[in-house]
């Protein structure tokens, strides 16, 4: 029960950083929007994809470097390749 509550010490994301994800957040809600009013067009998850794609590859290069275990910031790649081929093919 004690590894669910483990103190990770996580260093705070400098301001530009957190600029470009509450635009990017904003922009994905947008598109969700967008999509929806236009009969759930795949071309706007597409984009989605995309953008949640760009995040996770921002983030496994913060934690790279700040230099966190391995595991953190390969899983982040590993997912934000994954979305930006989800992406890709979404949008082909």
């Amino acid at each position: 029960m004690g590894l669910f509550f483990e103190k990770v010490k996580r260093t705070k994301s400098s301001k530009p950083l957190m600029a470009i994800r509450i635009i990017l957040a904003i922009a994905m809600i947008a598109l969700f929007i967008i999509g929806f009013r236009d009969n759930l067009n795949g071309t706007y998850l597409g984009y989605v994809f995309l953008i949640v794609g760009l995040l996770n590859v921002m983030n496994g290069v913060e934690s790279h470097y700040y230099r966190e275990e391995k595991k953190v910031y390969r899983t982040d790649y590993f997912l934000g390749i994954l979305f930006l081929f989800i992406a890709i093919i979404e949008l082909v």
